[in-house]
């Protein structure tokens, strides 16, 4: 019960009586998982078995594509199209050492090949996670919506203009048999904590790794499925985290008002009262006392309202 308590405080506020608080997530979740997969080498049924795993969850995912592997083998990313697909640039050998001119000229070949064959890449990750200043300033240039490279953290922020989804933990330790009984106990501990901070856990592991050991890697996704987590893409969490902040709640006597200043429509957006009712909402629920209460989809630029009971004379 303590940390039921603590999610609510950190993912949804604390109130009082007549109050109102929006949730960070939508549909009330407490704390999102973004699953990633680096895509570089892969073998023949291995992109197959895995969206079997991910599909068969209802679990969305990012596959950050080096589209420098897949030049001439592009059919091999047909798994894919039901999933997002971002760019990890033209190639990871030439990245390393590469100038900043270069690294430009390979996010831009990267870009023009994934349109070419029906991919439209919304976000980056640098190969091998190089990425500083210069690199970020790219990204935004680019135009993508956010960028995935950095460690370490548990929440969205900004960095030279654009929004960065921090990696939480390389997983590919996970999979490695000798290395499996340390890195177990880390990889849940992470997430645990993000978990209790109603943070954003982000995933990262390589294709052929995970490949190597599905059981494993099926346990821990169904683990963390238990605990009601969103399971967005980055790029869905990357839109999410921008209108969030264009969103506006207020409270008018006995209607909840929820005003969108984002140029898109917004649909999940909850907010948790102490009330014992509330009509106009798309769905309502009771948990540890409190009555979430999810908004119908608010316009760009408009606003939504539903009336609730409080519980106590206001």
């Amino acid at each position: 019960m303590l940390l039921l308590a603590l999610l609510l405080l950190t993912a949804c506020g604390s109130q009082k009586e007549g109050e109102a608080f929006l949730c960070k997530y939508p549909y009330g979740y407490r704390a999102a998982v973004v699953v990633t997969f680096d895509t570089e080498v892969v073998r023949e049924g291995e992109l197959q078995a895995i969206v079997a795993e991910l599909s068969a969850r209802e679990i969305n995912a990012t596959f950050f594509v080096v589209a420098g592997y897949f030049e001439h083998e592009p059919q091999v990313l047909e798994p894919l199209r039901s999933f997002e697909v971002a760019s990890m640039a033209w190639s990871q050998p030439a990245w390393v050492n590469a100038s900043a001119d270069e690294r430009r000229r390979q996010i831009e070949a990267a870009q023009r090949w994934f349109v070419q064959h029906g991919f439209h890449p919304r976000g980056f990750r640098a190969p091998y996670l190089l990425a500083n200043k210069e690199v970020l300033s790219m990204v935004k240039g680019a135009g993508y919506a956010y960028d995935s490279s950095m460690f370490y953290g548990f929440e969205p922020y900004y960095a030279e203009g654009v929004l960065e989804i921090p990696v939480s933990v390389n997983f590919d330790a996970f999979w490695d048999e000798e290395k499996m009984e340390y890195a177990l106990p880390v990889a849940y501990m992470a997430f645990q904590r993000a978990y209790a901070e109603g943070g954003v856990f982000t995933l990262l592991t390589h294709v052929d790794t995970a490949s190597r050991n599905l059981k494993n890697f099926t346990a821990f996704l169904d683990y963390m499925r238990r605990r009601g987590v969103w399971f967005p893409s980055a790029g869905e969490l990357a839109d999410w985290w921008r209108v969030r902040e264009e969103l506006e709640l207020e409270v008018s006597g006995k209607k909840l008002i929820l005003r969108n200043h984002a140029p898109v429509a917004v649909r999940g957006a909850t907010a948790v009262v102490e009330a014992s009712g509330a009509r106009g909402a798309v769905r309502t629920w009771r948990e540890s006392g409190k009555l979430y209460v999810v908004f119908p989809e608010v316009p760009p630029g408009g606003e939504v309202s539903v009336e609730v009971e409080w519980d106590k004379a206001f």
